[in-house]
């Protein structure tokens, strides 16, 4: 039986939400918004251990939040993050000892046991694989000058967010590959295309979307206390 190791990222500054506090660490209903996820993983019967990488700053609040929540102690390891977040993923891959690791973000407080059961039931026909939601909007390009471009076909496109899964011995040879990049990669998935090995997809949820602006956290709050009545 393959092991399975989930490492949340909680590095980011998240300076776009209009916080000082780092993102993950930013209240949502009286927790912090990286408790939601760290709950869903830490008791999924599927993974070994989970990994938190925050800020390094951070170490000691994330440890104060892990001893509150006893049901994380056992199964939960706290590292320092990078300064971009595919050192932050690289440093939580490096201290996981499953066969397979799957990186999620913090940000995304409502992931669920059936969005990871469906990236994970794809590891026997691929190496990586990604949660995807359809694109419901309609698309175009941007022609310059105030004007519109093309309509993009929507049905060949995809929204890309996590949890993404990936074999960790793999995907640690990868981040060698970064040295030599133009810029780094948005996800680590995008390390395996360059190395042309094919990167699979699972459908994931709308509701598993990512806090990046105010409204975002609105939003989630509304659906918590919509959610407790």
């Amino acid at each position: 039986m393959t092991s399975i190791d989930a490492v949340i990222v909680g590095a980011g500054a998240g300076t776009r939400l209009g916080y000082s506090t780092p993102k993950a660490f930013v209240d949502l209903c009286g927790k912090p918004i990286v408790y939601y996820s760290l709950k869903t993983f830490v008791n999924h019967p599927a993974v070994d251990k989970t990994i938190l990488v925050v800020p390094p700053a951070m170490i000691g609040e994330a440890a104060v939040i892990v001893n509150e929540y006893t049901d994380f102690t056992d199964r939960l390891q706290i590292v320092a993050g990078g300064d971009e977040r595919w050192e932050s993923v690289r440093n939580g891959c490096a201290v996981a000892s499953g066969e397979w690791v799957s990186v999620h973000d913090a940000a995304r407080p409502f992931v669920s046991n059936a969005v990871i059961d469906a990236v994970l039931e794809k590891r026997g026909d691929f190496e990586c694989v990604i949660t995807a939601t359809p694109v419901a909007d309609t698309i175009r390009t941007i022609a310059g000058g105030g004007r519109c471009g093309a309509t993009v076909d929507r049905s060949t496109l995809m929204r890309v967010g996590t949890p993404q899964l990936f074999r960790r011995e793999r995907l640690m040879s990868a981040f060698d590959l970064i040295k030599d990049m133009p810029s780094a990669p948005t996800d680590e998935a995008a390390l395996f295309e360059r190395l042309g090995i094919d990167v699979g997809y699972s459908w994931g949820d709308a509701m598993n979307f990512k806090i990046t602006e105010k409204a975002d956290l609105e939003m989630a709050r509304a659906i918590i206390n919509a959610n407790s009545v």
